[in-house]
């Protein structure tokens, strides 16, 4: 992946410079690239313009320039309130009980066990890893972020490495499954980064992934932006660096020796703090599927289960 670090300034004015990085694109290796959509958005205290483009040659879309410091307000502003963050977990339970059925689902498919190991990656406050280990499975995690990383390995009681996910040292082919919930959008290198979980997936393992889709992102976009003139985020790029769509994703996959068994569009988890967000997004939800069904088009975010391929 080519990479070029330069000082941008802002076309809102901010107190001090700030790095960004202009990259090529990371399925393919290309430059030539459309834009695809812009926002203005705040980070930290300061705002900035985002470019959304996508790539000519193969489709992905992707953040470009980006902020060397993509996931600053991450892992550096996160609540330490319990609260908050059994609340964030709350809204993801039935996402998780569901994915758990299909992991296991897949495993019979696969002629194993329903079972085994499996990792996290990017586990966040633990709680995929508390519903797989009460489902049988022997688990670990991965998390960058210190107080959620804390927040799991206390309240679970469970292994977790705390860095980021390419400096991690595993044994290779040691999981039976690896899971990644909402994570490779904020990776700097989602090639590096499947490639290492199917390193550490053995022959014929699952891996299973949710992430925020390009035509969904798009779509908010145009809703938000163009036709409301709002300043909520739809692509949230002082975060989101990578938007894949059932094609893109499908030809990273086989890239790394993974095979798409199943793809899905998720359900929209109820996390905005409003009764009336919530029913939006439900709704939007419910309008976006009747689309997909009547398109036969993957327009929502995605929910992704593989396999490894053997070799």
């Amino acid at each position: 992946m080519t990479v070029e670090i330069c000082e941008k300034p802002p076309r809102i004015k901010s107190r001090a410079p700030v790095l960004w990085e202009w990259v090529n694109c990371n399925l393919c290796g290309g430059n030539d690239t459309e834009p695809y959509h812009q926002e203005r958005l705040t980070y930290f205290d300061r705002e900035f313009d985002f470019r959304i483009v996508r790539c000519l040659q193969c489709g992905l879309v992707y953040t470009n320039p980006r902020l060397v410091d993509h996931n600053g307000t991450y892992l550096r502003g996160g609540s330490e309130a319990p609260g908050e963050i059994e609340r964030h977990a709350q809204a993801k339970a039935p996402i998780f009980k569901r994915a758990l059925k299909e992991i296991r689902k897949q495993q019979k498919r696969q002629g194993h066990a329903p079972g085994g190991t499996l990792l996290d990656v990017g586990c966040g406050s633990g709680h995929f890893l508390g519903q797989a280990r009460r489902c049988g499975f022997e688990v670990c995690g991965i998390e960058p972020a210190e107080i959620w990383a804390a927040y799991a390995a206390e309240t679970f009681q469970v292994p977790v490495y705390r860095d980021d996910v390419l400096k991690v040292q595993l044994p290779f082919e040691g999981f039976d499954v690896v899971t990644a919930w909402d994570v490779i959008e904020h990776v700097a290198d989602p090639y590096a980064v499947l490639r290492r979980c199917g390193q550490w997936l053995r022959p014929g393992g699952i891996m299973a992934l949710r992430f925020p889709s390009a035509p969904w992102q798009k779509i908010k976009g145009v809703v938000l932006h163009d036709w409301l003139s709002s300043r909520w985020p739809a692509f949230g790029a002082t975060m989101h660096l990578y938007f894949f769509s059932k094609h893109t994703f499908e030809l990273m996959a086989r890239r790394v020796g993974l095979e798409v068994l199943r793809l899905r569009t998720t359900s929209t988890e109820a996390n905005t703090r409003s009764l009336l967000g919530d029913c939006a997004k439900a709704i939007s939800h419910l309008t976006l599927r009747g689309v997909e069904i009547l398109s036969r088009r993957h327009l929502g975010n995605l929910e992704v289960y593989c396999r490894k391929v053997r070799p």
